[in-house]
């Protein structure tokens, strides 16, 4: 008995190749390997599931990600029988400025202050803009926060279904003081 394998096109670029194999689904992602980064596959059901296939990996001059899962682990996630796929760029290998997150693998270097710099050892999520930055950290009640000193400085935002204790800093690398609300004459470290 022959297995037809089946193609779609995935949203962010790229192919989604799979066959099933009685209980099981092969996968096959492949896109082009741009150089910009970190891709990874989500299948959308399309009743609203959604499920993480994994990061694409360099291989052969492409990127390419190999999986196998069942049917149930498919049909638990919403993703089975119909669904569609996409690969978006999930961390960037350099600074953007376009206003997008991306992984800093040197946060360091970009803050001024010499205690700063030794708490943001290691990567941190970044967003460049004009004349400023933003640096974030996942939010954990059960860890302590990365900056303990700039803690009243953050705020907090959600970036991909996580939040995120968020800092902002001018060109200098110094942190920027939220401005006080006027009409509440509250501030956030109050």
């Amino acid at each position: 008995m022959e297995t037809v394998a089946e193609q779609m096109s995935m949203r962010g670029g790229g192919t989604l190749t799979m066959y099933q194999d009685g209980p099981r689904v092969h996968m096959e992602a492949e896109r082009p390997s741009d150089g910009r980064g970190l891709y990874k596959v989500w299948l959308h059901g399309d009743r609203g599931g959604k499920l993480l296939l994994g990061t694409l990996a360099p291989e052969g001059g492409a990127l390419r990600l190999r999986r196998t899962l069942s049917i149930g682990t498919l049909e638990r996630a919403g993703c089975w029988p119909q669904f569609w796929a996409e690969a978006p760029l999930a961390f960037a290998f350099s600074g953007q400025s376009d206003g997008r997150w991306y992984c800093e693998q040197h946060p360091d270097r970009l803050v001024a202050d010499p205690i700063l710099k030794e708490r943001c050892a290691g990567a941190m999520l970044c967003r460049k803009g004009e004349g400023a930055f933003s640096l974030a950290v996942p939010f954990r009640t059960d860890r302590p926060v990365q900056l303990p000193t700039l803690f009243c400085l953050s705020r907090v935002e959600r970036w991909n279904g996580q939040l995120h204790l968020v800092w902002d800093f001018d060109s200098k690398g110094q942190p920027v003081v939220p401005h006080k609300k006027e009409e509440s004459g509250q501030n956030n470290c109050q």
